[in-house]
């Protein structure tokens, strides 16, 4: 039996939604290289995520969502660079993302485990 990588299924399903957001934040002009913020590399991205995660209260029930909401806030800031997170609208875009993602049956359930792997410590992005 093959097993389902909910993380690389999860990074699928979010760069599907979030095609039209590419459209909107590149310009036509540089659309072969997305803008990323100087001196921001994915692995400063990365350990931010951890450490938001990590912060978590751990009596706090919502925490599987909250920490898949901070997964997607880096990833989406990873792939479409890091001045997304300044965009007014980016809180109200990754709200559509995650309840798109968590509406479907088969993503529905990667995201639950993405949420626990996620807190377990055992994700790590791209």
């Amino acid at each position: 039996m093959t097993t389902i990588d909910p993380s690389r299924r999860l990074a699928a399903a979010v760069r599907t939604q979030s095609a039209a957001a590419r459209e909107r934040t590149v310009a036509p002009a540089a659309a072969g290289s997305p803008p990323r913020a100087a001196g921001r590399s994915p692995c400063t991205v990365s350990a931010a995520m951890a450490q938001r995660i990590a912060a978590l209260a751990p009596q706090d029930p919502d925490r599987p969502r909250k920490a898949v909401r901070i997964y997607l806030e880096a990833e989406l800031a990873r792939e479409f660079g890091a001045g997304l997170l300044n965009d007014p609208e980016f809180p109200a875009l990754l709200d559509a993302v995650q309840q798109r993602l968590q509406e479907d049956a088969q993503t529905g359930g990667a995201v639950e485990a993405l949420g626990h792997l996620l807190l377990a410590g055992k994700v790590t992005p791209a």
